[in-house]
């Protein structure tokens, strides 16, 4: 039977003075590139992509802080940790630190309503905390970036219950779970990180593709979607395509990569499944060309007529006004070009 809560140990709205309040720099929003940053070097951050909490000062001015809508914290000795609100919080610091700047409803931001948890919470209150931010964040309703989400789910599938618990307390089902939870953990499973600024939804979205997950021999428990294998080797190619070899600087080379946007995920799935293609693609050649190799007979044939329409639209622009013998000569050898490709297609079909 669980012991009665001391006033200490309750759960309780209060009003706390801002200066009180300290940012939390493993919160799992910031996916872990929070952590050993100064308090000045988060709100600077916090204000930046893809946090935005210049966003949220408009509406202070105007409104004030909003009394229904508490931060919710945790007490650190006679101090208070953000849990929740920790872009509000940067909003608010920047209001109060440019008095000359801005105007308008500040007197309410000095104090600010919280939902206080006890510096060690019991279970009962750890699973009141995990609901509130689990719905509040994870759900459409308020969206955290997908490594955010994937750093939160990760640590609440570590508490009794595991994933069924966390997923129970969130109100998500598994497969909007797998899109971010998977890729989280296949890449601590083959000990890479991305950069912060990277992508990340893209990599959810690749993993989705069965040709994908065919290239990476990629197993996954049904039940509690841990990695139970992959090819290492491949994880890091599939990475290299996704954003671009690692450079000497550490840095991914952007301008490399082979996908542009989920759009190209589908074929990229398709030319995984060839090896000719798949060194190809390691030779340099974009995704246009890979693809090639992967056609059908008749998907070939679509795309030669496709491209020598192409080819005249683009001759026709160049050459129209011109009278000269090499543009004649074009024309005249594109015509004859179009010509045999008709008949050849008609032949095919």
């Amino acid at each position: 039977m669980q012991k009665p809560r001391s006033f200490e140990t309750e759960t309780k709205l209060e009003y706390i003075d801002q200066e009180l309040l300290d940012f939390d720099p493993s919160n799992p929003r910031f996916g872990g590139s929070m952590e050993n940053r100064k308090p000045e070097e988060i709100q600077k951050a916090l204000f930046e992509k893809p946090y935005f909490a210049s966003e949220l000062v408009e509406s202070f001015l105007k409104n004030g802080f909003i009394d229904y809508e508490p931060l919710v914290v945790r007490r650190e000795g006679q101090r208070f940790t953000v849990i929740e609100g920790n872009r509000r919080l940067a909003a608010i610091r920047e209001i109060l630190a440019n008095p000359n700047r801005y105007k308008g409803k500040t007197d309410d931001l000095k104090s600010i309503p919280a939902l206080v948890f006890p510096d060690k919470p019991d279970d009962e209150q750890k699973s009141e905390m995990r609901v509130y931010l689990g719905i509040r964040h994870l759900n459409p309703i308020r969206e955290w970036p997908s490594r955010s989400k994937a750093v939160y789910l990760d640590l609440a599938c570590k508490e009794p219950g595991g994933l069924d618990r966390a997923l129970e307390e969130t109100q998500l089902k598994k497969v909007e779970a797998r899109r971010f939870l998977v890729p989280y953990r296949l890449l601590k499973h083959v000990h890479v990180e991305l950069p912060a600024e990277v992508d990340f939804w893209m990599l959810g979205e690749a993993l989705s593709r069965t040709g994908i997950k065919k290239f990476l021999q990629l197993e996954i428990d049904s039940k509690t979607l841990e990695i139970l294998n992959c090819d290492k080797k491949s994880v890091n190619l599939l990475l290299d395509y996704l954003y671009g070899p690692i450079q000497k600087d550490g840095r991914r080379d952007v301008s490399r990569r082979v996908v542009e946007d989920t759009r190209d995920l589908s074929r990229l799935s398709k030319v995984l499944g060839s090896e000719k293609a798949i060194a190809a693609l390691r030779k340099g050649s974009p995704l246009e060309e890979a693809e090639i190799l992967v056609d059908t007979r008749e998907e070939s044939i679509k795309r030669l007529a496709k491209v020598t329409k192409e080819l005249g639209v683009l001759i026709g622009k160049l050459v129209s006004r011109s009278r000269d013998e090499d543009s004649t000569h074009l024309r005249r050898t594109y015509e004859e070009f179009k010509t045999a490709v008709r008949a050849f297609t008609i032949k095919e079909h």
